[in-house]
């Protein structure tokens, strides 16, 4: 067996915890190394009393698959004016991220500014939609009615500000937490280590993101789901997407209204409250897993300035809440925007890169409005 030969396939589940039948032309995701299998069985022992102090033997009640997926951050390319979904959808879904549909208009002469969360018309279309962010060159929308066109003037309901669309709206995704189970997918899905393929059904995710300056990306899933015995069968030939990850540059990080100088890497962690969702009517006892739980955090690593510029010490001493964001890419169909509305420091510190002082800090991200809101990813 060679350790390079592996291919991860998902699918959403139609009944929770039944295997879906998955298709590499179509449920293919692009993995990297480092990732792992990791089964896990409850142990079962026995208090039976005997001649002696020798040890019965015990046996295995509820069994469980654990994987570990990392991947690479990257859209999902584009046909025409519509963004497809990234590989990596499915387990996004299955890590409690509700995926809604997002506008891109492209625009130029923006006069005023626009608020994010105010409705956005269009003067001729007549179409509306609540803005999400002025980023990348146009505003991002999450459609209410009509569909924006070419040529004709946005304008900001609550702002005022103004400005015109220059191409055909391009459609793509975006993904938010929630608390509403129906709305946290359960997922199958099936890893093959050249010719040992292991199935988890009734799985559910967590993630973490990792943004280090110059390089790629990488998203890193950690799925658990129920046991399912494994078969020797052949690799598929799996169909992946083209699109490369957009480097980690040029990202206009932001945290609040300022700009944090010489930032080398940020992080992310989703820190969903995995757990077994037990049941004596299924097989092994265990129906699937669920989410109950999140706590998000991250971590990242300016460079220490003059304190009239940047005083994170205060910010931390303060509680204060910033908005931090970022877009990765430029190109239709590879491009990701970030925004974590309200984060707060839980911890600042001095460290050294090379000589130059940096500050460590960490955070969490916090409810902005209404909850289930704390984090978005745009693929756009």
């Amino acid at each position: 067996m060679l350790t390079k030969k592996q291919v991860l396939l998902t699918k959403i589940e139609t009944t929770e915890g039944v295997a879906e039948v998955v298709d590499p032309a179509t449920d293919a995701v692009l993995i990297l190394d480092g990732g792992a299998i990791t089964p896990e069985g409850q142990v079962v022992g026995s208090a039976r009393l005997n001649a002696t102090l020798s040890n019965e033997s015990d046996t295995i009640g509820q069994k469980s698959l654990s994987l570990t997926a990392p991947c690479e951050f990257r859209g999902g390319g584009i046909d025409g004016s519509t963004v497809k979904a990234p590989e990596f959808d499915t387990m996004l879904r299955a890590g409690a991220m509700k995926r809604t549909s997002i506008e891109f208009v492209a625009c130029d002469t923006v006069t005023g500014t626009f608020a994010r969360g105010e409705i956005v018309t269009g003067g001729t279309s007549d179409a509306t939609g609540v803005l999400v962010a002025n980023v990348g060159g146009g505003l991002l929308l999450e459609p209410l009615t009509g569909d924006f066109a070419s040529g004709e003037t946005l304008t900001g309901g609550t702002s005022g500000a103004t400005s015109n669309s220059t191409v055909v709206p391009v459609s793509g995704f975006q993904y938010m937490p929630t608390s509403v189970k129906d709305e946290m997918k359960s997922m199958t899905a099936v890893r093959y280590h050249d010719g040992h393929k292991f199935t988890v059904s009734g799985a559910r995710t967590t993630f973490s993101l990792n943004l280090p300056t110059s390089e790629k990306p990488t998203i890193e899933f950690s799925v658990s789901g129920r046991w399912n015995d494994p078969v020797q069968q052949v690799n598929p030939t799996p169909t992946l997407l083209e699109t490369n990850a957009p480097l980690v540059v040029n990202m206009g990080l932001k945290v609040g209204s300022h700009a944090p100088f010489g930032v080398n890497s940020i992080s992310l962690d989703m820190a969903n409250t995995v757990s077994k969702a037990p049941d004596l009517n299924a097989p092994d006892g265990l129906r699937a897993f669920n989410i109950t739980g999140r706590k998000p955090a991250g971590s990242f690593d300016p460079e220490s300035e003059a304190l009239n510029d940047y005083n994170p010490w205060q910010a931390w001493m303060d509680g204060a809440l910033a908005e931090l964001s970022f877009l990765l890419g430029s190109v239709p169909g590879n491009r990701i925007y970030v925004c974590m509305p309200k984060v707060q420091r839980t911890s600042v510190a001095y460290g050294d890169r090379e000589g130059t002082v940096i500050y460590n800090e960490s955070f969490e991200l916090k409810r902005d409005d209404a909850g289930d809101d704390e984090l978005r990813m745009v693929f756009f």
